[in-house]
């Protein structure tokens, strides 16, 4: 009996799973590109956090469903026909909620209206009203913002993809749409320049609801007590897959060690700064995840990823000998490691032979440098300390260590001037993100977030901590480009791309004597091949308007030195400006020297046919006379022979075939008119994907190379006149070949003349410096600064970007003049100046006001945060003990700050604002700094 009635008991807890399983399946629609919560993939498969919810809840509850992908608007229609039974998940508004029942929020999601770059600034919905924002049709977006804000007007696509396509091509300043990154990590790229996070409204944080139709409350209790079914571990994991990270953690936590200058430490604040510190919180604003730091020791650090404690580790010098276990997420950066000698020894390494060098023994050079320097005794040493001690003890000559850290470290310990780097001798070590091993989700968001960083934003985060120029590495010309596999297979599938060039546009491009394709742009096309790894096939052009038809034919894929226009739109893609593309005028030598265009009222003006320049000559100055020509050559040819009065063409141009010497009756003066237009690389619109490979390759072009590419290319000769005097004295000479006292003399004057010119040159270039210098420190003077500041006004009011001004005060410096005398006191200014010029980029400016008081201009600015930041550094820097002979004075600073365009938007309201929070500053009790 008792064993019929376990039988029973047994057949009555598995007759629910044998009915289930005989049901049938439930139908789940879905949105099919709604990712990455439900999309359909390249195979039609169904995928997202949502689908792999409803997989473990089918499984959890053993309940068959089957998956239905349709676009948006008609995934809610066949819920509404009854052609399916549950809609995976949806926001509920009111016009939905009266035509469907609504299960358990299973999920949720922010939605956001996403902001063009030029509408940066604007925060509330009321100011969007002028605009079209664009949306998926059959969202809950129209309802949504209609009801917060009326009047708004909707631009309505079908599908999420054809809404971001529209807005990448321009089409929209403003579209609405859910948090979360993108399939197409092109595409994401290409909108995250265009459409910042940090530009974005937030409209609501949005659950998703399992919906079905009206009056099936059956449903939907199976389906909540379905879910109550599913582990919450299971969810975790689920979100850190397709988000990147968990919800519940406000963002990711960030392991990092400390001690490693200028990488990362805490800084006197108790914050983490550094190198990686910076990089990572771009990333974040990037991205829109919060980060949070967990400091440590190196062990620490990478034991917090390992159980969990943190998401990922900061950066971490991870090598095939130096394996932690851990997955390298992303490749964060490359540290250069030298060889430090001690005292005045040769760099010689052959000097080194039977020495001994100290190196630490988790570095992940020391097979490498063992091979570089066989004859040479290597000693391990666990930290910094003991290695100094051990060489001022004579125990090692140097040793070897990462270079940026040890001139960190040396500095504070007064030890820099004792010891030098050996160029010749340097290793590179790979620093990677490092997270836990199978967390792929995790994975590609990191991937994601830091793929739409600029490399020219890394350079920036660069110059700020990165003291010695050869440390960096996000500009130097190296010709490598860290790419993904799938861009690397993009790039692998373009093919061999023909570009376009003019034969004879010299020193631009041309066909030069061995009918090579050469010139600038050639140059460029190079570092392309060799940094993408991709193939360019150059193809002639003798006629600029033929190359500009072809191109937007796609008949040719690209060209170099094209300018953006908006006839071109659409027609073709544009890069970042990469090289200045001044104009020139050339006309006769008797003629007056014209340097704007309103001077050539009623004259002949050649002009290249096909220059986008001719459509604004047309407009802005009917009373010209133009006269087209086919290239440059012809339009020089035109004025020598009389048939324009005036040839306008690119500066470079026009200096090299003035320079050649053909044509001497010419001249050549810059037009101000358009001084500050910069060429572009321009692709056909079936290859607009390409453009952020070359924005990345054109972010290499740091001064160094432009300077190396210039200087091949571009030989600019002044004609002050000697050349042709000496052509008419040689005559004289031949002709009076009899005379030759009056030969000696004529050469006596001619190398007279000739001295006298060349001093006339730097007397002049050195007074014009002196006009706009000051000549005590050699930093731009107030009259240089004004300048500056006007320029930077126009520049990031047309850019609509800000700039910051910094006016620095130095505390003390009153009483180290009076009790030391003005020789130490000037002495102490020099070095100030030094410090303050070093400190900040080369973009910046640092001039000296008056006094004791300078004046720094910083460029381009993130935030307020980052302004503070260098701030912070001039302080400290200041700060540190000035060795002016046998002296060692002690100087603070007290630093104001004013803000472009919010503190004001003219010169002298920033100055005035900047000196009064400077005073602010002051009155504080100085050594610190203001700002509004």
């Amino acid at each position: 009996m008792k064993l019929i009635l376990r039988l029973f008991f047994f057949l009555s807890l598995l007759l629910p799973s044998v009915l289930h399983a005989s049901e049938k399946p439930l139908v789940l629609v879905m949105g099919e590109d709604s990712y990455p919560f439900q999309f359909l993939d390249d195979d039609g498969e169904p995928q997202g956090l949502l689908v792999e919810l409803w997989k473990e809840w089918s499984r959890v509850n053993r309940r068959p469903v089957v998956f239905v992908g349709r676009v948006w608007r008609d995934s809610v229609a066949q819920l509404e026909d009854g052609r399916a039974d549950v809609h995976l998940g949806m926001a509920i508004n009111p016009e939905r909620e009266a035509r469907f029942a609504f299960a358990n929020a299973i999920s949720d999601v922010n939605t956001y209206v996403y902001l063009h770059k030029q509408l940066q600034g604007r925060t509330k919905l009321e100011e969007l009203q002028p605009f079209q924002i664009g949306i998926v049709q059959g969202s809950t977006f129209e309802q949504e913002l209609s009801s917060r804000q009326p009047g708004l007007v909707f631009r309505y696509f079908p599908t999420r993809d054809s809404l971001l396509e529209a807005a990448y091509r321009g089409e929209l300043v403003a579209f609405a749409g859910m948090e979360g990154y993108m399939r197409d990590q092109a595409l994401q790229q290409k909108l995250a320049a265009e459409f910042p996070i940090n530009t974005r409204v937030l409209v609501r944080e949005t659950k998703l609801h399992p919906a079905v139709r009206k009056g099936n409350n059956a449903l939907i209790r199976e389906i909540n007590e379905g879910f109550a079914n599913v582990a919450d571990d299971f969810i975790r994991k689920l979100e850190r897959r397709w988000l990147g990270y968990q919800r519940q953690q406000s963002g990711l936590a960030i392991a990092m060690q400390l001690g490693v200058e200028p990488f990362v430490d805490l800084g006197g604040d108790g914050q983490p700064h550094g190198l990686y510190v910076d990089i990572w919180r771009l990333w974040s604003e990037k991205t829109g995840i919060p980060i949070n730091f967990i400091p440590g020791d190196m062990n620490g650090s990478l034991e917090d990823v390992r159980s969990g404690r943190a998401d990922v580790h900061i950066g971490y010098p991870e090598s095939d000998d130096m394996n932690t276990g851990l997955y390298r997420a992303w490749h964060m950066y490359t540290i250069k490691s030298r060889l430090f000698l001690y005292g005045d020894q040769s760099h010689d390494l052959d000097a080194l032979k039977g020495k001994r060098l100290g190196v630490f023994p988790t570095a992940p050079y020391v097979a490498a440098l063992k091979a570089a320097l066989p004859n040479t005794q290597i000693r391990f040493y666990q930290g910094m300390d003991e290695m100094l001690t051990a060489v001022h003890q004579g125990d090692i000559v140097g040793f070897v260590a990462a270079a940026a850290w040890t001139q960190h470290y040396l500095l504070l310990n007064r030890s820099w001037s004792e010891f030098h780097q050996v160029p010749s001798l340097e290793f590179d070590t790979e620093i990677y993100a490092l997270i836990r091993q199978g967390d792929q989700g995790l994975a590609n968001r990191i991937a994601s977030g830091f793929n739409m960083i600029d490399w020219k934003e890394l350079a920036d985060i660069e110059q700020k901590w990165m003291l010695n120029s050869r440390d960096h590495v996000f500009l130097k010309s190296k010709e490598h480009i860290e790419l993904t596999d799938n861009q690397r297979r993009y790039l692998d599938g373009l093919g061999t791309l023909r570009m376009g060039f003019l034969e004879n546009w010299g020193p631009m491009e041309f066909v030069d004597e061995q009918g090579n394709f050469a010139g600038v742009n050639a140059d460029i096309a190079q570092m392309m091949e060799a940094m993408l790894g991709i193939e360019i096939q150059p193809v002639p052009f003798k006629e600029w308007s033929d190359l500009i038809s072809a191109l937007a034919k796609g008949n040719i894929d690209l060209a170099g030195s094209v300018a953006k226009t908006a006839e071109r739109e659409g027609q073709m893609g544009y890069s970042e400006p990469y090289w200045p593309s001044a104009w020139a005028l050339v006309s006769p030598l008797e003629s007056v020297t014209v340097f704007n265009l309103e001077q050539l009222e009623g004259q002949r003006l050649a002009v290249v046919e096909g220059y986008q320049i001719i459509s604004r000559l047309m407009a802005e100055y009917p009373g010209i006379k133009l006269v087209l020509v086919p290239d440059s050559q012809s339009g020089l040819q035109t004025v020598a022979s009389g048939k324009a009065d005036v040839f306008l063409e690119k500066v470079v141009t026009v200096a090299s075939q003035l320079g050649a010497g053909q044509y001497q009756q010419l001249k050549m003066s810059l037009l101000a008119d358009f001084a500050d237009q910069k060429s572009h690389i321009a692709v056909s619109a079936k290859h607009s994907e390409l453009l952020p490979f070359i924005n990345r390759v054109i972010a290499k072009l740091d001064k160094a190379r432009v300077q190396e590419i210039y200087s091949r290319w571009v030989d600019i000769k002044l004609d002050t006149g000697l050349v042709r005097y000496q052509r008419y004295m040689k005559g004289v000479a031949i002709a009076l070949a009899l005379l030759t006292l009056l030969v000696l003399v004529i050469t006596v004057i001619n190398r007279r003349l000739k001295g006298e010119i060349q001093a006339r040159k730097e007397a002049e270039s050195r007074i014009a410096h002196l006009a706009s210098h000051d000549p005590l420190t050699g930093l731009p003077n107030r009259m240089l600064l004004d300048d500056r500041l006007k320029q930077a006004t126009l520049f990031h009011c047309r850019e609509q970007s800000k700039f910051a001004l910094l006016f620095v005060d130095l505390d003390g410096f009153k009483e180290i003049n009076d009790s030391e005398g003005h020789v130490t006191g000037d002495a102490a200014l020099v070095k100030v100046a030094n410090l303050l010029d070093e400190a900040v980029r080369k973009s910046d400016t640092v001039a000296r006001f008056g006094g004791d008081e300078f004046v720094v201009l910083l460029n381009r600015i993130h935030d307020l945060d980052s302004v503070c930041q260098v701030a912070e550094t001039l302080i400290a820097r200041i700060g540190e003990p000035l060795n002016i002979g046998k002296k060692t004075l002690k100087l603070s600073a007290s630093i104001g700050i004013a803000i472009f365009p919010s503190d004001s938007d003219n010169p002298i309201g920033l100055m005035q604002k900047a000196d009064k929070m400077m005073y602010f500053a002051k009155q504080a009790g100085g050594n610190g700094y203001r700002s509004a």
